[in-house]
């Protein structure tokens, strides 16, 4: 998609925009179509769908760095002096209202759902069957609700745009919305959206969001509210159906999308278009050269602590396929594996997808709900499911409270560096304890991590957005 767009605040007016017609890979057309008047677009069905598609597309920049606002803040990963430019303030958890990029992280989420809203503003003007103006009106409220989602539980209550904005002034009418305002719109939005969509796709429309997914992030936005008879409802019926929890090597690397793990994934492309991922950069420790990916020297953003190493039980068959190993001097780098291939040409060329709901994930928050509700043997069932597939021993006869603790460590190592470990400690509120620990007896690669307070429970609104729009309160502490 090519677009142009006034800039006024994050919730941005989008004023002209035309079509990157692809969302699966192999449908994906990259040459550039021209920039097309707001009032000679909407016009056709296509023009809706390739709209639509760029919704979705702009998710790629956005998880290119979710790992620095999921993992980096937490004891799950680091930086080290390669990369403390970039994310030093997160490692060390000294970021500020002028971070650049809380900056970024906010304007993006905000530019999707502006592109949401567009779909939805339009969708019932050109000539199309229902069924299909019912499917593209569907997956821009799920992407919309996933924006919402990231927003909600990084800032706490956000302006809750929901039509698109076509004017400077109506941009300046937005207040700060309630956590609970936000999340009953994102309940919203997927309740409808899964209502709708179809539970699988074919050929090339694999990847857009179906109602399987749409239910598992509302079984996921429940567990965030401590909804646990919700989650526990809805969460029964996902994990019946979702997927299967196949080998945990085949569902990351490259050629392995889409797999039968996978419920939802932001979709990347190599090969030349600038539409890969960056993980390579990111995540590969930067003295290795090319010796772990052979054209791409990392930068160490996301480097794994040995806290985390520690994590793993011995014999789970998950720490091969997730963390590899380089030693450079004195440091010991714990690389996520998981996301790197030896064979990636360049630094935006990554062409493996970023898994955004995982059927791994969705067992072990049913697990959770259900131990929650008092069903710790039926909870235990669900996490020996995860166990078994990393060849662990069962676990039985726990109290809920050691089920609480043995499902909330199954779940660091089984998604670790997929951007759930701060959201997981903050809405658990342990975050401060964990972190306090961490600091207490580990010491980061490049020095102590600052104080840990329940200010770092939020980030702070970026301090740009407060400037062009008084009307927005800063989180406390900041």
């Amino acid at each position: 998609m090519k677009f142009k767009k006034l800039i006024i605040s994050s919730l941005s007016v989008i004023t002209l925009m035309a079509a990157l017609p692809a969302c699966k890979k192999s449908f994906i057309d990259l040459t550039p179509q021209g920039i097309v008047p707001v009032s000679t677009y909407y016009n056709t069905e296509i023009d809706i769908k390739s709209a639509l598609t760029g919704a979705y597309s702009s998710l790629r920049p956005i998880y290119n760095d979710q790992y620095g606002f999921g993992e980096v803040p937490s004891d799950n990963t680091e930086t080290y002096s390669e990369s403390e430019v970039s994310y030093g303030e997160q490692d060390k958890l000294t970021w500020a209202a002028t971070s650049t990029n809380l900056q970024n992280a906010y304007s993006r989420f905000y530019a999707t759902i502006a592109y949401a809203n567009i779909v939805l503003g339009h969708v019932n003007t050109p000539v199309m069957t229902q069924t299909n103006r019912d499917s593209y009106t569907a997956q821009a409220k799920f992407l919309r609700a996933l924006m919402y989602f990231n927003l909600v539980r990084m800032f706490g209550g956000v302006p809750l745009v929901l039509t698109e904005i076509t004017s400077e002034e109506q941009a300046y009418t937005y207040n700060r919305a309630t956590a609970a305002a936000v999340y009953a719109q994102i309940e919203k939005d997927l309740t409808e959206a899964a209502a709708v969509l179809p539970a699988s796709y074919t050929g090339t429309d694999i990847g857009r969001a179906t109602s399987i997914a749409a239910n598992a992030l509302l079984g996921k936005v429940y567990m965030f509210q401590n909804k646990f008879p919700q989650a526990e409802s809805i969460l029964a019926t996902v994990s019946a159906t979702a997927g299967t929890l196949i080998p945990y090597d085949q569902v990351f690397g490259l050629g392995k999308d889409n797999n039968k793990d996978i419920i939802f994934s932001v979709q990347y492309l190599g090969g030349g278009f600038g539409e890969g991922n960056t993980f390579a950069r990111g995540f590969v420790p930067q003295p290795s050269g090319t010796t772990i990916t052979a054209s791409v020297t990392g930068n160490s953003n996301n480097i794994g602590t040995a806290d985390l190493y520690k994590a793993f039980e011995p014999g789970d068959s998950r720490l091969n396929t997730s963390i590899g190993i380089f030693t450079s001097g004195t440091f010991v780098y714990y690389y996520a594996k998981k996301f790197i291939y030896s064979s990636v040409t360049g630094v935006s060329e990554g062409d493996n997808d970023w898994p955004v709901l995982r059927y791994g994930d969705i067992i072990l928050l049913y697990a959770e709900a259900l131990n929650e509700n008092g069903k710790t043997n039926e909870a235990l069932t669900q996490l020996n499911l995860v166990r078994n597939r990393a060849n662990l021993g069962p676990k039985s006869g726990l109290s809920q409270a050691d089920a609480r603790t043995a499902i909330r460590n199954e779940r660091r190592v089984e998604l670790c560096f997929e951007a759930e470990r701060w959201f997981d400690l903050i809405r658990w509120n342990t975050y401060v304890q964990v972190m306090t620990a961490f600091k207490a007896n580990n010491k980061s690669a490049n020095g102590t991590i600052g104080n840990v307070t329940a200010t770092l429970n939020l980030f702070p609104i970026p301090l740009r957005e407060i400037q062009l729009n008084p009307k927005l309160t800063q989180n406390p502490g900041y």
